[in-house]
């Protein structure tokens, strides 16, 4: 009986686990779930099982939530590179440009300098 029962519940909880929406939420779900079974492994009981339901929904999403704090983290970064990566390409086009507008305003004074005055 007790096989099934515990069959049921990680069953369930793995399709739980898949519609949640963050680390935070998961690793609440899976502490939950190993902290339950840890609970009654330990306690034979339906107290004890809730006691390992409770600590170990606390610890998982303690350790979940860190991770998201990590993900989030990175998020950032990569943006942060991202834009100053953008901003280095727009300096390089405006660069690109100035180059350009120079090597036309020599070849125009080149040029100016090769015909003849009017004079």
């Amino acid at each position: 009986m007790h096989k099934t029962r515990m069959m049921v519940v990680l069953i369930a909880g793995g399709l739980t686990a898949a519609g949640c929406q963050n680390d935070a939420q998961t690793g609440s779900l899976a502490g939950a779930g190993i902290g339950a079974l840890a609970g009654q492994a330990i306690g034979g009981n339906t107290e004890g099982t809730l006691i390992g339901a409770g600590v170990g929904a606390l610890g998982g999403y303690v350790i979940g939530n860190e991770m998201d704090k990590k993900k989030a983290q990175q998020q950032q970064q990569q943006q942060q590179r991202n834009n100053g990566n953008a901003n280095l390409q727009a300096e390089n086009e405006r660069l690109q440009q100035q180059l350009e507008l120079e090597r036309e305003n020599a070849r125009l004074r080149r040029q100016l300098q090769q015909s003849p005055g009017d004079g």
